[in-house]
């Protein structure tokens, strides 16, 4: 017998960074999150499960689109065809929605209470399914102490929505401890709420299958589901499958005199680079393709959106910081040739070598700016008085960005390159032919 455990779907969720990325099709992208649970529901019937769980979050906060909910009925139905039963909690971007307390769920899907916990008896699989909704967006409560015991002669799965390791990219919603839900006494929790899958603990099992679709680019790496598979009454295994339609991953580059190391969406990959010390664009530009292609085999031929970062010591500093676009051009178009792969953005956060740091004159002035922007960064005043001089652009252009170009978030996120621009600048001269080369 199978069962799946899925959770934090948010169908119909804005996928963010799109809009940077040149050339990419954001219009099939944007439907990344609804393939992905077709996807699902695709391996529920190729595998015959027997029930579906979802734990929390099948929507997204703020959903107004009635045509989400009538999508996610129509897929639920293809399950009903078969026989296959689906149990279901709200999580919290569930509950801040008015719509999705109000869809007609078919028949064969149940949606646990939010009053309390409640238990659902699957006699003729063997199963007890314990849970609970959430009654609001914050749920600052335990709710796992009020769960029931576990049903005696019976496998007994409790669902919920929580942070139970007090991630920090997650709001601390229906806290609770790991050893609280181990010592509770059922089998498995099927949890949601934190994006990145996590096993917990085993035997029994405290399993976050992490969302279906990556949305963003701290989500990187595989995404999908955890299949639960039961034998005489008992589970026999626990294990990840993919159901995402695109990745997201990062790609960091140091250059310098160490060996470069390629930071993987799903683990870490090393790789050491004999020509780690040869400042080219030349070699940079090739270990940028090897990093790409190195995710783009991972991906097994889904789309990738990566973010790359340059970063270390580098006689190319100055180059990289004072006119980086003509480079990106290049490194996009290494990407381009590749496939599927789109940078979703290019930083550049290199440093001179110390034998090409500035000297005299412009070594005080590149301190004097080090240290306003180190100023900058500590001081939320100084940055504002400073950004009073973007007001009027900011009025302007506003209306066509989802933030103002004078957010003193958005601004201090950006200090760091900015100063690497105004650095590397300092100590470019331009040629004859508009070619910026290293001051003599």
């Amino acid at each position: 017998m199978l069962v799946v455990h899925a959770a934090d779907l948010h169908i119909d969720s804005p996928l963010r960074g799109l809009g940077r990325i040149e050339g990419a099709p954001t219009q099939d992208i944007r439907l990344a999150t609804r393939r992905a649970f077709v996807h699902l529901i695709d391996f529920c019937l190729e595998r015959a499960a027997t029930l579906l769980i979802l734990a929390g979050d099948v929507f997204d906060g703020e959903w107004r689109d009635f045509n989400t909910g009538l999508f996610f009925v129509r897929q639920l139905a293809r399950l009903r065809d078969v026989g296959a039963r689906v149990v279901m909690i709200h999580g919290n971007h569930d509950a801040e929605s008015a719509l999705a307390q109000h869809i007609p769920l078919p028949e064969h899907v149940r949606l646990l209470s939010a009053e309390a916990p409640e238990t659902l008896e699957y006699a003729d699989l063997g199963l007890a399914v314990h849970g609970q909704s959430y009654y609001s967006r914050v749920v600052a409560d335990n709710l796992a102490e009020a769960y029931p015991p576990p049903r005696r002669g019976l496998l007994n799965v409790g669902v919920l929505h929580t942070n139970a390791v007090g991630a920090s990219e997650h709001k601390n919603y229906a806290p609770c401890t790991v050893a609280q839900l181990v010592a509770h006494g059922y089998d498995y929790w099927a949890l949601g709420h934190v994006h990145k899958r996590s096993v917990l603990h085993e035997r029994p099992w405290v399993v976050y299958p992490g969302n279906l679709q990556g949305r963003h680019v701290r989500e990187t790496g595989p995404k999908g589901c955890t299949a639960i598979t039961i034998e005489h009454g008992r589970i026999s295994a626990v294990d990840h499958r993919n159901m995402d339609v695109l990745r997201w991953a990062e790609l960091e580059l140091t250059l310098g005199p160490k060996p470069v190391r390629f930071a993987q969406g799903q683990g870490s990959a090393a790789e050491a680079d004999d020509d780690a010390a040869r400042d080219t664009l030349e070699v940079l530009l090739e270990r940028i393709r090897r990093g790409l292609a190195a995710h783009a085999r991972d991906a097994n031929g889904r789309p990738v959106i990566v973010r790359i970062t340059i970063s270390g010591a580098t006689r190319l500093h100055a180059r990289l910081a004072a006119n980086p676009a003509p480079i990106a051009a290049r490194i996009r178009a290494v990407a381009a040739d590749l496939g599927d792969v789109w940078p979703e953005k290019i930083r550049f956060n290199t440093r001179p070598l110390g034998s090409d740091a500035p000297d005299g004159e412009l070594l005080a002035l590149h301190r004097a700016l080090r240290d306003e922007f180190a100023r900058l960064a500590a001081d939320d005043d100084a940055l504002k008085a400073h950004l009073e001089t973007l007001t009027p652009l900011s009025a302007g252009v506003a209306p066509y960005l989802d933030r103002r170009p004078d957010s003193a978030e958005r601004v201090r996120a950006q200090l760091a390159e900015i100063e690497a621009r105004l650095l590397g600048a300092l100590s470019l001269r331009a040629d004859v032919d508009g070619e910026l080369e290293p001051r003599a």
